[in-house]
């Protein structure tokens, strides 16, 4: 059997990064380059130094997790390269900040690593969208919001964009036709402005939109009929985000907390960025401990139930894992589509193998909530990879923990 060699990547402190008066200006994480290698393996669990933020409460009692320790990190599976590989391998190769795995409910191991420990906030990416997801789900259930609904009857000021006729359902599964290109490489591109205008990042050239609205009145262009095809694109979320406050009429920082945090029995508070006018970074700027990551997993496992109570509605979570053919046919043609063959994206969710099969919520840099309902398994991890998109890690990752459910299956 042949194992694949691995190199194990250094830790913030073996680089020698940080905030430190005594630092060289070459190992100071600033504003400018907090999201990018080397520096996110420091900043990462420290996002509240570089950016606007704001809090949604956790509880006065946090809920209990069971402890059923094993010894997972000699499972193996087949890598990317088709070597064998461990699950040791894995998150030592993948960047691993913090793992926690969960099986009927206990927790079977809970590892932190660069420095990370169970108090640790750590920023989760583009898993924001899915707890953005579950709150919304809650409104839709109550028929306050609509999804069939067009995006401009909630946000009007956004008639002359090229979300003008996209619904709000359309955003939710990233199928709007507006020109927005999320090439996370391209230094002048849509996507790196986006990050300037919504105060991820800083930069004294920047003279653009300075919050999301601004800059999503600047995307005048649609380049594919609203409907037809699956296109990522950040932005959307923030725009139901949006279209959610306004249909209740409240931030969503208190539906968060009264909906889901606090009952829950979150026991560290959700840090999330903001723009200059307040808004939350619904699309990718939550931080959470790991411990409430895998809460709010394991609450998605049990179909929205929470000790007795149903916090996100059952039939809005088997919508989620249960696209249709549509959108998985619209799937299979993006660029997504080798990192979860035969999947889906629906509601702000990965769907893998529906109906039945494994829902996720997936962010840059190795940000992974990985959720199979038939066999009660649950994991989550962070990581801190220096790149946004690799598909050997990505792909890595959830075999990794594909192996694991196998295992304990």
């Amino acid at each position: 059997m042949i194992f694949a060699d691995i190199a194990i990547p250094k830790t913030a402190a073996d680089l020698g990064i940080g905030q430190n008066s005594e630092l060289p200006p070459e190992r100071q994480a600033n504003s400018g380059n907090w999201t990018l290698a080397p520096f996110n393996r420091w900043s990462f669990q420290r996002v509240q130094h570089f950016t606007r933020t704001t809090r949604v409460p956790r509880a006065d009692k946090p809920s209990a997790l069971e402890n059923n320790f094993q010894d997972l990190a000699q499972i193996t599976f087949q890598d990317y390269s088709g070597q064998q590989c461990t699950v040791a391998d894995m998150l030592a190769r993948t960047y691993t900040d913090g793992i926690l795995v969960l099986h009927n409910g206990k927790v079977l191991t809970e590892q932190y690593f660069n420095g990370m420990n169970r108090s640790t906030l750590h920023l989760i990416m583009s898993c924001s969208k899915s707890i953005t997801s579950a709150v919304a789900g809650i409104y839709v259930n109550a028929g306050v919001l609509d999804t069939s609904a067009q995006i401009t009857n909630y946000m009007p000021e956004l008639a002359e964009t090229g979300m003008a006729g996209a619904t709000v359902q359309h955003a939710l599964d990233m199928q709007v036709g507006v020109r927005f290109s999320e090439d996370y490489d391209d230094p002048e591109g849509e996507w790196s402005q986006y990050e300037l205008a919504t105060g991820w990042r800083e930069s004294s050239d920047y003279d653009g939109p300075c919050d999301q609205i601004s800059y999503a009145q600047t995307l005048t262009e649609q380049e594919a009929e609203h409907g037809t095809v699956f296109h990522y694109q950040s932005i959307l979320t923030n725009i139901v985000g949006h279209c959610l406050e306004r249909a209740t009429g409240r931030r969503f920082t208190e539906l968060l907390a009264e909906h889901i945090w606090e009952p829950m029995g979150a026991e560290h508070d959700l840090v999330s960025i903001v723009d200059s006018a307040g808004a939350l970074s619904f699309e990718g700027g939550f931080n959470i401990c790991l411990r409430d990551f895998a809460r709010f997993g394991l609450m998605i496992a049990m179909n929205g139930w929470h000790d007795g109570a149903q916090l996100v509605p059952e039939n809005w979570l088997q919508e989620c894992r249960d696209p249709g053919e549509r959108l998985v046919s619209a799937f299979s043609a993006g660029k997504y589509a080798e990192t979860a063959p035969g999947g889906a994206y629906h509601n702000f969710w990965w769907v893998n193998g529906p109906p039945s099969g494994v829902i996720m919520a997936l962010g840059v840099g190795g940000q992974v909530l990985y959720i199979d309902l038939e066999n009660d398994f649950v994991a989550a991890k962070f990581s801190s990879q220096p790149e946004y998109e690799n598909v050997e890690m990505e792909t890595n990752e959830l075999r990794g923990l594909e192996a694991i459910a196998a295992h304990i299956g």
